[in-house]
């Protein structure tokens, strides 16, 4: 199943960092630092599988060469904290080629392009990992082909849109400063809004969205975490290449256990979901076939109670109902009663038994409702507890595996104990026989 991963971090001096060597590590190329005369050679990184550089509009086609590019930004960069790159490290999704790789990594590089950035983009290609490094540079380019500023001073205003004075904490005036002139309030004011954390959450977003081009419905990513999706669900963390050689070799990662934790208790959670979802679809088909019990019901009442009512007028009260002549004249409330208490005295109870009837439906259609909830019930529990025994085998499974890795260090150091005392009465003999 498709993962969402993308980190974005600066690779700046103050970190030690240095443009050309990241660039070499990432592509798998040889390049040397002009500057600081080393070369960097990483061409026997095999996960290699493609780079490519995309330049923005006002870039120099020579920046084209990877080498030329980076220690372009290492000559304009000249304070020893200087941010030198921007990366974005990407999770490709494993249901996608390398050739669709290649397509999504390709547009994504381009988008940041597009925004004014020279980008240099790497596919490493690894057994279940993956992934993409693409660096960005941090400063725009002018017109002219020149690297522009990162930052300017300018005046700071107010809401109107009015400079802001400088005022001398004593006198509480303007500030005047050389030949008499006033002094305004200055900020620094970006080139660009690439620093900002609205930036960060937008490109996050757009690689959720290029990677959603190239994926099944049921396969989509977000960038969001569970909780700002109303998900409930416990994240997994980062494993990283080192714990997952630790479990191929045959040892238990703390990593990897922890996400193996995360994931059985995911699969309760979703038991429960599943099993509450149930239990309300089948309260609401209750609730409609109850409902339509009813309403048939009062149906029968109304259309009861229309056969009794007399000749009279319609609802609008002016022109008399056609009376019919097939039923009996209306009758007086003693004759009315006296016939109930008639049809009493000889059990003619037919409208009792109509009624017992239909409470007798509308108990069967409950009763089939609870045992189909019952059903669903159970056979989720079955399921949950049909993942809770798999889970105990597996760790009873893991325990035995850390037994026999015990006993095996054990015997491998009975040996070397064993040798160590060989070689010990070796050497004794050898002296005795001086």
């Amino acid at each position: 199943m498709a993962i969402y991963h993308c980190s974005i971090k600066n690779i700046s001096r103050s970190g030690g960092k240095s443009a050309v060597a990241s660039a070499s590590y990432r592509a798998g190329e040889k390049l040397e630092d002009r500057e600081t005369g080393l070369t960097h050679d990483y061409t026997n990184k095999k996960e290699v599988a493609y780079t490519e550089i995309i330049l923005c509009e006002n870039a120099p086609r020579e920046y084209q060469d990877r080498e030329t590019l980076w220690n372009a930004v290492e000559e304009v960069e000249k304070q020893s904290n200087a941010r030198l790159a921007r990366e974005w490290e990407v999770a490709l999704p494993n249901e996608l080629t390398l050739e669709q790789s290649k397509e999504l990594v390709r547009g994504f590089a381009q988008s940041l392009a597009d925004e004014g950035m020279c980008v240099d983009m790497a596919i490493h290609w690894k057994d279940g990992n993956h992934h993409a490094h693409i660096m960005g540079t941090t400063r725009p380019i002018k017109e002219n082909g020149e690297w522009g500023q990162k930052e300017k001073k300018a005046y700071k205003l107010d809401e109107n849109g009015q400079k802001i004075p400088q005022l001398d904490p004593k006198t509480g005036e303007q500030k005047i400063g050389a030949r008499g002139r006033k002094m305004w309030e200055r900020e620094t004011v970006e080139a660009n809004d690439w620093n900002k954390s609205e930036k960060v959450e937008e490109w996050r977003e757009r690689w959720a969205e290029h990677c959603n081009r190239y994926l099944e419905k049921e396969q989509q990513i977000d960038h969001r975490s569970f909780e700002r999706q109303g998900i409930e669900r416990i994240p997994t963390i980062h494993e990283g290449h080192v714990a997952r050689e630790l479990e191929q070799k045959g040892q238990t990662s703390e990593r990897c256990e922890m996400n193996r934790d995360i994931m059985a208790a995911n699969a309760q959670l979703s038991a429960l979901e599943h099993q509450q979802s149930l239990f309300t679809r089948l309260l609401e088909q209750l609730r409609e076939k109850l409902k339509e019990a009813i309403n048939e019901r009062l149906q029968r009442l109304r259309t009861a109670r229309t056969a009794d009512e007399p000749v009279g007028r319609n609802a609008d009260g002016n022109r008399p109902v056609q009376a019919d002549h097939s039923r009996p004249a209306e009758r007086s409330v003693e004759e009315r009663l006296s016939a109930l208490r008639s049809a009493r005295a000889s059990g003619n109870t037919e409208p009792r038994e109509q009624l017992s009837e239909q409470s007798a439906s509308i108990g069967e259609t409950v009763g089939e409702l609870l045992a189909s909830a019952r059903a669903g019930i159970d056979s989720a529990t079955a399921k949950e507890q049909d993942s809770g025994a798999s889970r105990a085998d597996r760790e009873v499974q893991r325990e035995r595996l850390n037994l026999e890795r015990e006993r095996k260090a054990k015997e491998a150091e009975q040996r070397a104990r064993a040798e160590r005392e060989a070689r010990k009465a070796r050497s004794r003999s050898f002296d005795r026989g001086r």
